[in-house]
C-alpha cells in the first residue's frame, strides 16, 4: 500500500505500523473526520490494524472527534490490531480526560516511541 495523502490525514508504513498524520481540528461539520474515517477504512481493506495517530497538528477535539477516534481504537483491536496516539495537544489530551477515555489509549510523546512499542508486543 502506497502512503495516502489527503489534505487533513495521511498515512504513512513505518516498520509494520501506519503512522496517520492528522491535520487541523477532529470536529463535527471538518473534513477531517470524513479524511481520517475514509484512511482508516482503506487500512482495514488492506488488512493493516495497527495504527499510531500522529496528533500534533490537531488544534481542537469535540465529541464527534472522541467518536472517530474510539472507533478507530475498536476497529483496530477487533481485528487484533491496536490504535495508539502520538504527541497529543493539551486541549485535545484535556477532552479525553474529561470524558475519561484517555486511560483507553496508548500515549507517545513522539513517533519513534509509539513506533516502536508495537514492536516490543510481537
Amino acid at each position: 500500500m502506497k502512503p495516502t495523502e489527503a489534505k487533513t490525514v495521511s498515512v504513512r508504513p513505518v516498520a509494520g505500523v501506519d503512522v496517520i498524520k492528522i491535520r487541523g481540528k477532529l470536529a463535527l461539520g471538518e473534513p477531517t473526520i470524513h479524511d481520517l474515517r475514509s484512511r482508516l477504512a482503506e487500512l482495514v481493506e488492506h488488512r493493516r490494524y495497527n495504527w499510531l495517530l500522529d496528533m500534533e497538528e490537531v488544534t481542537f477535539l469535540d465529541s464527534s472527534g472522541v467518536g472517530i477516534l474510539v472507533q478507530a481504537m475498536t476497529s483496530s483491536r477487533n481485528r487484533q490490531g491496536d490504535c495508539r496516539l502520538a504527541m497529543l495537544q493539551d486541549r485535545p489530551r484535556k477532552v479525553l480526560k474529561l470524558v475519561s477515555l484517555l486511560a483507553l489509549f496508548q500515549v507517545f510523546e513522539d513517533i519513534d516511541s509509539g513506533v516502536q512499542s508495537f514492536s516490543s508486543q510481537r
